[in-house]
């Protein structure tokens, strides 16, 4: 064969390319223990390629046009000109700067993904950038930002002193849109999914998942099912294609858990898609027969297709399975508690926002593989996100119904963008394998974080297992539950006790002598009336046609939706504090626990007992609240020394908090709970009480008529001689 001098020119300026070194033979350079080394023979002081010997180059400036030129590194990897930029910060930083350094890998996410087609580093920062987007929204979103991508070192130290180092991936302006990115003095090994999340592999590993929970934990998931009742209609899946609705079937189901969507922002032809998906009195019998699945909504089409490929004959769907204008939907609606109990399991739509929206679309993260490279001697790899972190970033975490939907499950399938995830009782499991180029030795992946306890948030079936092993004590878990629930928003806000009634109905099968309170228990009702907002909130500007029903200032459910509060589970209880009664009909207790929970929603008034004392003494003097609050090393301290024999009282009117000093006593602080009662509390025109819960909380009570009282605001961490010389005293609060 003769080469031309063209072909002898390639040939001979792609030497070094790893295809013509392993036609010869030629091995790739390595270290004593046969790893990739971090530098070329040719230039033993540089880091860079042999084939460039300039020296290491300054960061590159945002608007370079450069940053996507690539190279081959030691490694015979392709590396751009952006990457160098983090290499050279990563040598800079591991050799003792401080963390926080930042460069810019490239201009944009658009100049990174084209850039990652032929970068093998920078598919890497591709990826961790699209693995942080749980929904497909957020992935579109990323894939749309005009930002520079930039990269900044980070390092944190462990309890044990170990150091872990890292790099955040920004987005320029788009501070929700970040990744990260591991460093490691070791190989770690990289995952390559599917990127259809219909594909072969991924279901089967799904169905593995429910098949070792079936066969492996008898006598444990199963056992925390509601009860063997079926809703009265299903969904029969035929095909990928067809399916229809079946009456009164006895079959093993998959429940759908997913956001409908603000409908009010929805385009005509969104509205017209979710309408017709909706069983009605006039489609029913329709329904009954054979009909396309493209008459429905994308997120119920994708969910359905996902049964059918698990080999699942039925599934429920709200919007089908409860006839949206038939007599009988406020009793559906009632009972949706009992579907997600006894599913099979609950499919979880994490990936949409809405109705209209695919649950399986192209998985970006998976579209470019990624294989083994290192940096400024690190090698790089991206984070798994736990189970509890995509639970937490998932749209179904701001949606009331979907907490029940979730808690009440005893084993649920998790689909993200990027990747399916496995919950029951006994543990979790997430989509992990294949991982490309796995060695003999298993290489290790660090996930998201440490431990999935880290986001201190419990799993999703503890309420269920703390119930079933007779937990004596649920109020800890109820607690967890109004907190996160309180977040949530919803359409219709009469249905706020209502999108909670499965839960208390639960919790109440635990101990039928309690009592539903409108979200609170009496038998702890004491620390149930301790909850508090984070501040004063606003009272709501309401829509006349959507008023929400009337309920009492001493719970939760009357602050607006998406209230943060806490609930003070720490406070020991007193044996003074008695819980005499309320004004609803006790008749309802001899019912189900769905009725008594019914009959708890509407309670308005509740009569306690205990010591109560006025919230301050009429010798207090009100100062303002900048004259005793000082900063000192970033906490808040209050000073009365300039007069500490004075009773004193001051209100902070931006965050609702009310202090009390006296007796030269360490000070007692309230949080008031809505804006309205700020300025009316401050000039004195009206006079608060103090009512003991437990040994540090206390509510704060108006007296509005007669025997009534309103609460107003609540104090934690109250001295243990605060109501020494106080009585005992019987109120209705409403």
């Amino acid at each position: 064969m003769t080469l031309r001098h063209q072909d002898f020119s390639d040939f001979s300026q792609n030497w070094n390319m790893p295809t013509f070194r392993n036609l010869l033979g030629i091995p790739r350079h390595t270290d004593d223990q046969g790893n990739l080394g971090p530098e070329s023979p040719r230039s033993p002081r540089s880091p860079r390629s042999p084939m460039s010997a300039r020296s290491p180059r300054s960061p590159r400036s945002p608007k370079s046009p450069g940053l996507s030129k690539t190279r081959q590194n030691p490694d015979y990897l392709n590396q751009c000109a952006g990457c160098d930029n983090v290499d050279t910060l990563l040598r800079r930083s591991l050799g003792g700067q401080k963390d926080g350094l930042g460069v810019v890998l490239h201009n944009s996410f658009a100049e990174l993904n084209k850039c990652a087609h032929k970068c093998q580093i920078c598919r890497v920062f591709r990826q961790s950038l699209v693995l942080e987007e749980v929904t497909f929204d957020g992935v579109h979103e990323v894939q749309q930002t005009q930002g520079a991508v930039m990269v900044r070192w980070k390092q944190t130290t462990a309890a044990n002193g170990a150091h872990r180092t890292f790099l955040n991936v920004e987005i320029r302006g788009q501070p929700g849109h970040a990744g990260m990115v591991n460093c490691s003095s070791h190989k770690v090994g990289h995952l390559a999914l599917r990127s259809n999340g219909l594909d072969t592999a991924v279901i089967q590993q799904a169905k593995g998942w429910l098949d070792t929970c079936i066969e492996n934990h008898v006598g444990e998931c199963g056992n925390l099912r509601w009860s063997s009742e079926n809703p009265r209609l299903l969904i029969e899946v035929k095909s990928p294609a067809m399916v229809r609705l079946c009456e009164h079937h006895q079959g093993k189901y998959v429940a759908l858990s997913y956001c409908w969507g603000d409908t009010q922002m929805f385009s005509k032809t969104e509205m017209d898609k979710v309408e017709r998906g909706q069983t009605t009195l006039a489609n029913l019998d329709l329904r009954r027969e054979w009909f396309p699945m493209s008459d429905l909504p994308s997120t119920v089409q994708d969910a359905l297709r996902i049964v059918h490929a698990m080999d699942i004959q039925y599934a429920w769907v709200d919007a089908l399975c409860i006839v949206q204008d038939g007599p009988d939907k406020r009793k559906e609606v009632a009972k949706m508690h009992l579907v997600y109990s006894n599913a099979l399991f609950t499919l979880m739509s994490c990936a949409t926002t809405k109705a209209t929206a695919k649950l399986l679309d192209q998985r970006e993260a998976w579209t470019q593989t990624t294989e083994l490279c290192r940096l400024g001697h690190q090698w790089l790899t991206t984070s798994d996100m736990s189970l509890n972190e995509l639970r937490l970033r998932s749209p179904l975490a701001e949606r009331a119904w979907t907490l029940q939907e979730e808690r009440l499950s005893p084993r649920m399938l998790y689909v993200s963008s990027n990747r399916m995830y496995w919950s029951c009782a006994k543990g979790h499991e997430m989509e992990m394998r294949p991982i490309h180029g796995q060695e003999a030795t298993p290489l290790q992946r660090p996930l998201y974080s440490a431990s999935d306890r880290d986001t201190q948030m419990p799993r999703a079936q503890e309420f269920l297992l703390a119930i079933y092993n007779g937990k004596k004590d649920l109020h800890a878990f109820w607690a967890d539950i109004v907190t996160s629930y309180a977040l949530r928003s919803m359409g219709r806000l009469s249905d706020r006790l209502t999108a909670l009634s499965g839960l208390a109905a639960k919790y109440l099968s635990a101990d039928s002598r309690d009592a539903y309170l409108a979200g609170l228990w009496a038998n702890n009702l004491a620390e149930g009336l301790a909850w508090r907002v984070n501040q004063a909130v606003e009272t709501p500007t309401l829509n006349p046609k959507n008023l929400p029903p009337l309920l009492p200032s001493w719970s939760w459910a009357v602050l607006p939706l998406q209230t943060a509060i806490e609930i003070n589970v720490k406070s020991l209880r007193l044996s003074d504090f008695e819980f005499m009664g309320d004004d609803g009909d006790n008749s309802a207790r001899l019912g189900s626990t769905e009725d008594a929970v019914k009959r708890g929603e509407h309670v308005m008034k509740i009569c306690v007992k205990s010591r109560m004392r006025p919230l301050r003494k009429p010798t207090s003097r009100r100062k303002d609240w900048s004259t005793i609050s000082k900063i000192v090393n970033a906490e808040e301290k209050f000073s009365f020394a300039s007069n500490p024999e004075q009773d004193m009282h001051a209100i902070d009117p931006a965050t609702g908090r009310i202090l009390v000093y006296e007796d030269r006593k360490r000070e007692v602080i309230g949080q008031l709970d809505f804006q309205r009662d700020i300025q009316r509390v401050q000039w004195d025109q009206v006079h608060l009480w103090a009512l003991e819960l437990g040994t540090s909380t206390m509510l704060l009570l108006e007296h509005c008529d007669r025997d009534l009282w309103r609460r107003v605001g609540v104090a934690w961490d109250v001295r243990e001689d605060f109501f020494a010389l106080a009585q005992c005293s019987t109120v209705i609060i409403r």
